[in-house]
């Protein structure tokens, strides 16, 4: 299968090569030369990877067949439970906002990344790929979160100002992942779309970005990657409901889908032209009901000022996938008559046989009213976007059709709660708390964490200043990240720890200031230990200057420390154009650390147990139940390693030793199997706990806390002077009772919720 461009179909290029591209030279998009045939009746009984794969190797010709169906079920993993679901209700919904960040983007930008890095690898192409995308809401994160912290990509996501909800926008800001970058315009989606196409067509910044080895992509749905993968669920939808008896194989359905980038429904017509019995498309609009008129006048006007919705993902003028239609239905010659109209004018005429589609749209009072009557009548809870379509199949009286239910509602719990007749909150977590009272609705696991999540970004920017931004975000030096560690967990003194999500991050790159270079090596611990893995290899110190950012508190026991020893050696070993034998790292760290149970677990993520002995490191990972959770108490006040060694003695009985050999084996079994009741009496110790416990004022009553709550246990993390506390994971009342007679001590405490890292430090 080849892929043409909208504006030259003369253009002929592998599926690779357009995912790679994402758009085409010409500032055309990528469409398939051909509509495969697809029987469903022939493949109803597929789970949802299995059908994916068949339809997608009929696009993906170029791709290894076995590689594609790794990356399928690799790229599905994170949903929960199920993937896509059909609830039949009086209609039918699709619920397509099972995955990561709780919306239908999920779907393709799950996918997206791992093709993209399997086209560079398979064409051989080692340059960097900056993913440069516009975001009405949704797209941003899923893209996020599909190239979260991918080899090689680096991503950059734009979104209006105030044209996002509340969790979406705090969905984006607070990506941490190294290779991210989250920009707030003062403008709207049409701004920060038109701006993206710009840059795709600057020459000037194209030959920049080529300076520095880096080309550019995009995940918005101009990316022909973004769109094919949005074609199975219209057949698993199908086939769900055939399996269900709710249709016979072989009758039309129809699909309506709240669109405004025309992306999602164009899929459904791509369905459509491969076989799928559909017997129409509905095209539901907000108020921003462009694609209403065009399908019933056949003039396409942007001209007219983009309202503010509470369906904010659809709040879009200039709708970017029509330009494939408009092909599909013409030529490439009519498609660059009317975009360049569209650009110089906003305004176009194409009439054309649109027979497959009905249109309506829903004013802000008609999805309201819709939220509200559906949870009423039908008992079911959809959000904003979900309800604009269902006004229109109402409207139109429409049956057998499946409503493509695009995000959770509590990504818009505000509007929702709003239309329902609720008080809201100025706290958007009080309103999903209360919209949860109110419907029962399971609030996806993603939009629950955003609560105690760090805002990260928050750079705002007139639209004018995209371009620098990006040049200055392509300078970027390399990244570093390092979790926090935990060590000495209860009897495994200097030898066991795990990883934490809670990590110190740099950016390294080589300096010219050997003066400054040097200076920090006598006072700066990434830097000393940078210069020792140079000397350790007998080579030439190039100087380099790091920029940290550091969230794990230092001297509190979580492994300050070791993250400083790991970063410095992580460059040195780029530097060195090394690999990253993490054992060698590893054997490093621990001749500058003095012992290897915290710089094991930073490095390995997950629990280890390590030993260093003779100038050879042994260390094994295993995982820790998915039973145990952990809470971090962190008392406002440092406890140095040396003050904390000086409290322990110099000698040990023998029946001390054997009470914590017996508690070691115990421990590590219990952690791995999750047994509660071993884990209590495994967490004793006699070696360093009794000792350090009294250096913590008011450590008493902390332990009474801890003690009278249903705690499994806990134990005093490293040298302190952080307590860690191992829970149950489905226990929800612990943690608050822990804080709520925590805040009643002297003392100030940070209580923290903090979960495993299972990947250790890694470089971008």
């Amino acid at each position: 299968m080849k892929f043409l461009s909208t504006r030259n179909s003369n253009l002929k290029i592998s599926a690779r090569e357009a995912i790679v591209k994402g758009i085409s030279d010409d500032g055309g998009l990528f469409v398939p030369e051909s509509f495969p045939k697809f029987d469903i009746s022939e493949n109803l009984s597929l789970k949802y990877t299995d059908l994916a794969h068949k339809i997608l190797s009929l696009y993906l010709t170029d791709f290894d067949s076995e590689e594609l169906l790794k990356i399928i079920e690799k790229s599905y993993a994170s949903f929960e439970n199920e993937i896509a679901k059909v609830t039949c209700k009086k209609d039918f919904y699709l619920e397509l906002y099972h995955g990561r960040t709780a919306a239908f983007k999920d779907f393709a930008l799950c996918l997206l990344p791992n093709l993209l890095s399997y086209a560079k690898k398979s064409l051989g192409i080692k340059d960097k790929t900056l993913i440069l995308t516009a975001t009405s809401g949704d797209t941003g994160k899923a893209a996020l979160e599909g190239f979260y912290n991918t080899e090689n990509i680096d991503i950059l996501v734009l979104y209006p100002t105030e044209g996002v909800s509340a969790i979406q926008k705090r969905q984006m800001d607070s990506t941490d992942s190294l290779n991210s970058k989250v920009i707030s315009i003062d403008g709207n989606f049409d701004d920060a779309q038109s701006a993206v196409k710009k840059i795709f067509n600057d020459k000037e910044i194209k030959d920049k970005l080529k300076e520095k080895n880096i080309y550019l992509s995009s995940a918005n749905s101009i990316n022909i990657g973004r769109l094919l993968p949005q074609i199975v669920y219209y057949f698993y939808a199908y086939a769900d409901l055939v399996k269900a008896e709710k249709i016979s194989c072989g009758h039309k359905i129809s699909f309506c889908v709240p669109t405004g980038n025309f992306g999602d429904i164009l899929a459904g017509y791509y369905a459509k032209e491969m076989g799928l019995p559909i017997e129409k498309l509905v095209i539901a609009s907000n108020s921003n009901n462009v694609l209403t008129d065009f399908f019933k006048t056949g003039r396409y006007d942007a001209n007219r000022e983009l309202k503010k919705t509470i369906s904010p993902s659809m709040d879009i003028l200039v709708s970017s996938n029509l330009e494939r239609l408009i092909y599909h239905k013409s030529s490439d010659e009519v498609v660059i008559e009317k975009m360049k109209e569209l650009a110089e004018n906003h305004i176009f005429e194409f009439k054309n046989d649109f027979n497959e589609f009905l249109c309506g749209y829903a004013s802000e009072d008609d999805t309201k009213n819709t939220i509200a009557k559906t949870f009423k009548e039908e008992h079911y809870l959809i959000d904003p976007h979900t309800a604009v379509a269902k006004h229109i199949v109402d409207e139109l009286s429409l049956k057998n059709t499946v409503i493509l239910s695009t995000a959770s509602p509590y990504k818009f719990s505000s509007s929702v709660l709003s239309a329902l007749g609720e008080n809201l909150s100025q706290d958007e977590f009080e309103n999903i708390d209360a919209l949860y009272k109110l419907s029962g609705v399971k609030i996806p696991s993603e939009i629950k964490k955003l609560r105690d999540k760090k805002i990260i970004h928050n750079t705002r920017i007139n639209k004018s200043e995209i371009d620098e931004e990006l040049l200055k975000f392509a300078s970027r030096g390399k990244r570093i990240s390092v979790p926090a560690t935990s060590a000495n967990l209860g009897p495994g003194f200097d030898t066991l720890g795990l990883s934490l999500n809670l990590y110190n991050t740099c950016e390294f790159k080589i300096s010219e200031d050997t003066k400054a270079f040097e200076e920090n090596i006598k006072s700066n611990l990434i830097y000393k230990s940078y210069a020792h893995t140079f000397e350790v290899y007998g080579e030439k110190t190039p100087p380099v200057e790091f920029k940290l950012e550091s969230d794990i508190p230092m001297s509190r026991g979580l492994g300050s420390s070791a993250a400083c020893v790991v970063m410095g050696i992580m460059a040195a070993f780029d530097v060195m154009e090394k690999d990253f034998d993490k054992k060698e790292i590893l054997k490093i760290a621990t001749v500058i650390e003095g012992h290897p149970d915290n710089v094991s677990p930073a490095i390995f993520g997950g629990a280890t147990a390590s030993i260093y002995d003779y100038g050879q490191v042994f260390v094994e990972k295993f995982k820790i139940s998915d039973k145990i959770k952990f809470l971090a108490l962190i008392p406002d006040f440092k406890l140095s390693t040396k003050l904390a060694r000086q409290a322990l003695p110099k000698t040990y009985t023998r029946d001390d030793a054997a009470f914590n050999l017996s508690r070691l084996s115990l421990l590590i079994l219990s952690l791995i199997s999750g047994d509660e009741e071993n884990i209590k009496v495994a967490l004793e110790d006699k070696i360093h706990q009794p000792y350090r416990f009294k250096l913590i004022p008011e450590i008493d009553k902390i332990e009474k806390i801890i003690d009278e709550s249903p705690a499994l246990g806990h134990y005093l993390s490293g040298a302190g002077s952080t307590l860690m506390i191992l829970l149950d994971s489905g226990d929800k009342n612990s943690e608050e009772f822990i804080k709520n007679q925590i805040k009643k001590l002297k003392g100030e405490y940070e209580v923290l919720p903090l979960e495993i890292d299972n990947n250790g430090a890694f470089i971008i």
